[in-house]
């Protein structure tokens, strides 16, 4: 009788052990593909939406739009309203979101750090852009969408609407960057062959780990890994298709076709991983 008894209290202990962790509360984070029903609005780049038990922030990929909150050493900025508005009334259409991510998912605020997209099919970072509402805003390493973001951003700016109506806005391209001293590196650039040539005249490698490549006029970035021109070397950078790109240890290839802009000026600039410029290739 009393292994009996024991038995059965072992029995009743494990279902109500089962029925508790079913009963407990689901506490996760947002997953990328998983419709979410949107609960709050903060500002033109920030809602809330609920996953499982728990509410989520969600700060925008990629964009940043005018500030609405105003205050003694803050005035609200041109087009906040509109921008908050107008992402707050395309949320309300929705009601859920799906999310997607890259590298890194959460910002310093615990944020999450996503690309929206909308019931209708739409990507609400992506209309905020087009709509002249946002600049692009690019945090390493989240860099997937730069130049796919940094095309919409030039094209509402050469429209001239939202932010860009008055012709004052400037975005990330238009600020004045710090030139690093000089290290020797000579660009060159060949848009007809989509051919990039950077030399080194010192007697000292140079890492390149963390560089960024700019086509200025296209917006195309390409950003460096782990790679070393030796001294007195080169390294070449080649953009064209598979059919015509040089081959040899030192090419390395840019994975978009037509980088460079054969109708218009199209300038190369360098940046080392400090984000200061190294050398310019001066489209003439």
């Amino acid at each position: 009788m009393k292994r009996y008894t024991y038995y059965l209290l072992i029995v009743l202990s494990m279902l109500m052990a089962g029925c508790a962790a079913t009963n407990a509360p689901t506490d996760r984070t947002a997953k990328a593909g998983e419709w979410l029903p949107v609960t709050g609005y903060i500002d033109g780049d920030t809602f809330r939406v609920q996953s499982g038990d728990n509410s989520e922030t969600i700060r925008l990929l990629y964009v940043d739009t005018p500030e609405i909150t105003g205050g003694e050493d803050h005035v609200p900025e041109p087009f906040g309203e509109e921008a908050s508005d107008y992402s707050k009334e395309r949320l309300e259409q929705s009601k859920e979101v799906r999310l997607t991510f890259d590298k890194e998912h959460k910002d310093r605020f615990g944020r999450t750090l996503a690309v929206v997209e909308l019931r209708d099919g739409t990507i609400l970072n992506e209309l905020l852009l087009q709509e002249g509402l946002a600049k692009v805003l690019i945090v390493e390493p989240n860099v997937k969408m730069e130049n796919v973001y940094k095309g919409l951003e030039q094209q509402a700016k050469h429209d001239m609407i939202g932010i860009w109506s008055t012709g004052e806005a400037t975005n990330q391209t238009d600020v004045p960057v710090k030139k690093a001293a000089q290290i020797g590196i000579e660009l060159k650039v060949d848009k007809r062959d989509e051919l990039v040539t950077i030399n080194n005249t010192t007697n000292e490698y140079i890492n390149l780990d963390g560089w960024k490549l700019v086509s200025v006029r296209g917006n195309q970035t390409y950003t460096f890994d782990s790679v070393q021109i030796p001294a007195k070397g080169m390294l070449r950078l080649s953009s064209s298709d598979k059919t015509s790109r040089p081959s040899g240890d030192s090419v390395l290839i840019w994975e978009v076709d037509n980088v460079w802009n054969n109708n218009e000026p199209d300038p190369g600039e360098l940046y080392n991983e400090n984000n200061e410029l190294v050398a310019v290739w001066e489209d003439q």
